[in-house]
């Protein structure tokens, strides 16, 4: 005599202890083989979609999270599931939708906030939207994982646009003292004057290159009132610069001038690169730390 089938409740649980502990394989296998039977099951299906997160097949995991969908709307965890599997397949508007879906169901999910804080960034360039999601996930869950992430991709977000800003400030007086330099090296006074404010500069520069050196991986956040002001400020420099060596004011406001206008040059062409940056790398995006969200459900 056969023993009694497992309750559909065990198998189900069995799969979640399998997520846990990061053995996806057997999860999916032991969930497919239940929803062979039981294919109404939106716990199963939710949990599949985990599991196959886990496992890297992304596509399977947004199918198996619309199952999810299907059988029960209002499965919060299953709409981030299918947004977290669209979003590490770059398809981040989709990701958006399934985000902003799965907040308006549950407001107080953490995993669900930093989802959509990150698809935010990621299709918006929000940065303030961004801030205000993921510090409302650390505020309902202090420890979790990938708020935390996205805390600190945001603290490398304000070191980059600090350093952007420092450097719309010192490069443009460093370029016209420079030049400076080169139309006056005689070996006056005047010359040896003028080129010490850009030796300050290169090594401003050398700190600021290093300071905003992630400038590959996170957005460029810059407001057209901090860059007039960083120009502004580089323009002074410059113009100061050349009347202390030349005290004429003509020539000390022509390259006052100049400066600013290659800082604001050099500031659209930030913006413009900052605007075909497209979407952020998932692996900064959504990491490590936010596939734990799809384990614990």
């Amino acid at each position: 005599m056969e023993p009694p089938p497992a309750p559909v409740e065990d198998a189900v649980a069995r799969a979640r202890d399998l997520v846990l502990a990061q053995e996806f394989r057997p999860a999916v296998a032991l969930l497919r083989a239940h929803l062979r039977t039981h294919p109404d099951d939106s716990l199963a299906w939710r949990r599949l979609a985990g599991a196959l997160i886990g496992l890297g097949d992304q596509h399977a995991a947004i199918d198996a999270a619309g199952r999810a969908i299907d059988a029960d709307p209002g499965d919060t965890v299953a709409w981030r599931y299918r947004g977290l599997a669209r979003h590490l397949l770059g398809r981040h508007r989709e990701s958006y939708a399934d985000a902003r879906r799965a907040v308006d169901l549950a407001p107080d999910d953490p995993e669900g906030l930093n989802l959509l804080a990150v698809n935010v960034l990621t299709v918006d360039r929000d940065v303030a939207r961004f801030r205000e999601l993921y510090r409302r996930a650390l505020t309902v869950d202090p420890s979790n994982a990938p708020a935390r992430h996205s805390a600190g991709l945001d603290r490398r977000i304000r070191r980059r646009g600090a350093a952007a800003l420092v450097l719309l400030a010192v490069y443009p007086p460093w370029c016209v003292l420079f030049l400076r330099w080169l139309a006056v090296d005689d070996g006056s006074t005047d010359a040896g004057w003028t080129m010490w404010p850009t030796v300050a500069g290169v090594a401003v520069l050398i700190v600021c290159a290093a300071v905003g050196r992630t400038s590959g991986v996170v957005p460029l956040v810059l407001t057209w009132r901090a860059i007039v002001g960083a120009a502004c400020v580089g323009g002074a420099g410059a113009a100061g610069a050349v009347w202390g060596g030349t005290r004429t004011a003509t020539m000390a406001a022509a390259f006052g001038l100049t400066a600013v206008a290659v800082s604001l040059l050099f500031a659209l062409t930030f913006r413009l690169r900052h605007r075909r940056a497209g979407r952020l790398p998932e692996e900064d995006a959504t990491g490590g730390p936010t596939r734990e969200s799809a384990r614990v459900a």
